[in-house]
């Protein structure tokens, strides 16, 4: 991929920090689990996050699960809003106080992609959930831009993680 962003994470205070650049055809940042885990969600309908960022724009990350060990293999992937006067995206979004907002992710609402394309034909695997991963993007989908990036600073801090 050749860019040149950068990004860290503090395991005690879920603070995923980082800044990025375009330079060398880069434009994005990411996380994710090593999997070493194997979920059975069969019993759950979706994810549910609390996080905090500090941003005073509202930055748009996706959270992605994944159902295979392939590294580059499918993704299934949301798009969340975090931050800024306006942390409120569609449905899945509620802003609490002291600036944490809760996102509910219904496993149905999610997109399967690989690398921002979409893939179609997909099924989600809900008994064999094995990585979670976090991204933050110059592109949404399928070659379009992230309407909420931009370059620089980014943070987000991961509260919490759950089932519901």
């Amino acid at each position: 991929m050749g860019g040149v962003s950068s990004s860290s994470f503090d395991n005690d205070t879920g603070l995923w920090k980082g800044k990025v650049t375009d330079t060398n055809n880069g434009g994005f940042v990411g996380i994710r689990s090593t999997p070493s885990f194997e979920w059975d969600m069969n019993a759950c309908t979706g994810m549910q996050l609390k996080v905090k960022s500090s941003s005073p724009k509202t930055q748009r990350f996706k959270f992605v699960l994944r159902d295979s060990t392939d590294f580059n293999g499918v993704s299934w992937t949301t798009s969340i809003d975090v931050g800024g006067s306006n942390s409120v995206m569609n449905l899945f979004t509620s802003p609490e106080n002291s600036g944490v907002t809760t996102i509910k992710i219904p496993f149905d609402k999610q997109v399967p992609t690989i690398f921002a394309r979409t893939v179609p034909n997909q099924t989600f695997e809900k008994s064999n959930v094995v990585g979670v991963q976090l991204t933050y993007s110059k592109f949404e989908y399928d070659g379009d831009l992230n309407p909420n990036f931009s370059l620089g600073d980014m943070d987000l801090q991961l509260l919490e993680v759950s089932a519901y």
